[in-house]
């Protein structure tokens, strides 16, 4: 089943270290401790999002996207890029952390997206291509991502998120829902 025109996309982000409860509207999701939900969408306006029994409002614009931070008490929006290209692939990164970062190629002779100060996000549309990236942080700090092939028409996610031993980073292709 596909969004409707003109929907809104949402998705939350678990920054706590429990398993969380999600609903919206018809949706529920159950997120795992650091994880990011699937897209959910919705038309435009006010909505309601629980977490485990706790209510948060909002209020969505139509063919808006929007990733949801939640750190066990509030929750932080990032306004994403609305992406609908056949032609190229987007890839995102959210420097969840306390120092800035940016996005390399492993070598580090190129930097795809920032630097990003702490808490922020940034995009950039790309071809597609097979990719070995890297996360640089300001602290002289290296992270590498796993070698990936990023395909034309999807969106990938660069998490970078405080861990139990300093910072850690993860790529992954963000999903729509397909049903509720």
């Amino acid at each position: 089943m596909a969004a409707p025109p003109d929907s809104a996309f949402i998705r939350v982000v678990n920054l706590t270290g429990d398993q969380l409860d999600l609903g919206l509207d018809e949706w529920r999701q159950s997120l795992a401790p650091g994880r990011a939900g699937d897209y959910l969408y919705r038309p435009g306006g006010e909505a309601q999002i629980r977490i485990n029994g706790k209510s948060f409002d909002f209020s969505f614009a139509s063919r808006s996207v929007q990733t949801l931070i939640f750190d066990g008490q509030s929750m932080r929006l990032h306004e994403d890029t609305y992406f609908n290209s056949r032609l190229k692939a987007l890839l995102v990164m959210y420097n969840l952390t306390g120092q800035g970062a940016s996005l390399q190629t492993a070598n580090g002779s190129v930097t795809v997206i920032g630097p990003l100060a702490a808490e922020d996000s940034g995009d950039r549309e790309i071809n597609g291509v097979k990719v070995a990236l890297r996360v640089a942080l300001t602290d002289g700090t290296s992270l590498p991502l796993e070698e990936v092939v990023l395909q034309r028409g999807r969106v990938y996610s660069v998490w970078v998120v405080p861990g139990a031993s300093g910072p850690e980073a993860r790529l992954e292709e963000a999903n729509v829902a397909t049903m509720p």
